[in-house]
């Protein structure tokens, strides 16, 4: 809350060890700014006051909760990779965010190489729209991971191992979602 006054130990860009009054979103006074080649601290910051933020957003945007971690990590990750060559004088949450999103975008375009949808034209034959029709019900009680996993190994064919380094995951995990789903495939 603006005016707020607490023990500030780190805030983004700026460090302090005593009390600080919060004047708004980042700006503390009473802060003395980091030197800039302190960027172990600038990061630490950051990540500190933006990880929920970025992950709120992929998490919005790919509605899956452990793509939405790897992408904040990743997103973080490159932060780290960049350190030097970032203007910490400016809000790094824009170059987060973006960062984020562009990564969940590359992850979307990997996922859709691998989901080549058939030409309708081919479903026009002996029923098989319907049939299409019923598979796409019965896939859609599924989370994203387990319909995925599904598609992946039951559809085409791919192995367990196969399907987690497509879906930059453990066999382990494709496994559990495997079991989840005809669980509640059975179910359905």
């Amino acid at each position: 809350m603006p005016g707020s006054t607490r023990a500030c130990r780190v805030a983004f860009g700026r460090i302090t060890a005593g009390p600080c009054t919060k004047l708004g979103s980042g700006v503390y006074e009473g802060m003395e700014l980091v030197s800039a080649g302190n960027f172990d601290v600038l990061y630490a910051a950051a990540f500190d006051e933006h990880w929920r933020d970025v992950f709120q957003v992929l998490l919005a945007w790919t509605n899956d909760w452990q793509a939405a971690e790897d992408l904040t990590q990743e997103t973080f990750l490159r932060l780290w990779r960049h350190r030097d060559r970032i203007d910490w004088d400016q809000r790094i949450l824009p170059w987060l965010l973006v960062t984020g999103r562009r990564l969940a975008t590359d992850r979307f375009r990997a996922l859709r190489r691998h989901f080549a949808v058939a030409p309708a034209n081919q479903f026009q034959q002996d029923g098989q729209l319907d049939r299409w029709l019923d598979v796409q019900s019965a896939l859609a009680v599924l989370s994203p991971l387990e319909r995925t996993s599904v598609v992946l190994t039951a559809f085409l064919g791919f192995s367990n191992d196969e399907a987690a380094r497509i879906l930059d995951t453990t066999p382990g995990a494709v496994r559990s979602a495997m079991s989840r789903a005809r669980t509640k495939l059975g179910d359905a």
